[in-house]
């Protein structure tokens, strides 16, 4: 269907098809990750910190999570033993966070759960039609990313 068609159902609309796979997916993907007692805005989190320590800042801007949701989620994984926070040496207004080895762990187990939610929610696509999916996401993923405006810097994070 082109962009120019008129669109006579909803379901003939390619926006709201796109809302509402996401209004399928997060609560399979929440449920799948209710046994290790997480859920995905930490695994984001967890995420990003698996391969480097970051500022609050830093995690807010590749996350999408605002400030206030952020603090939120920190003080949750640091509870659970997952991530710690502590001053930047080089500059005392940042607090850098890192992933710890329970979080480790606990961010592997969470992948394998959401993986098995992912083809769950996939099994109607074929092997092929679920890669061109994802090629097709990534791109209008990857061209909004390079539109979108830079995040503000912030002096504390």
């Amino acid at each position: 269907m082109t962009s120019r068609a008129r669109i006579e159902h909803m379901d003939d609309h390619t926006g709201y098809l796109i809302i509402k796979v996401a209004g399928m997916a997060v609560p399979a993907f929440e449920r799948a990750l209710v046994p290790l007692g997480l859920n995905t805005r930490q695994v984001r989190v967890l995420g990003f910190l698996h391969g480097e320590s970051l500022s609050q800042a830093e995690l807010c801007a590749r996350t999408g999570l605002d400030r206030t949701t952020m603090v939120a989620v920190l003080d949750e994984l640091e509870q659970l033993g997952h991530a710690t926070r502590e001053r930047s040496k080089s500059d005392r207004r940042k607090h850098v966070v890192r992933i710890t080895r329970n979080g480790k762990a606990a961010y592997a187990k969470a992948t394998k759960k959401l993986l098995r939610a992912q083809e769950e929610l996939l099994q109607p696509l074929a092997p092929a039609e679920r890669a061109q999916l994802h090629t097709l996401l990534s791109r209008l993923f990857d061209t909004s990313q390079a539109c979108a405006p830079e995040p503000a810097a912030e002096a504390v994070s």
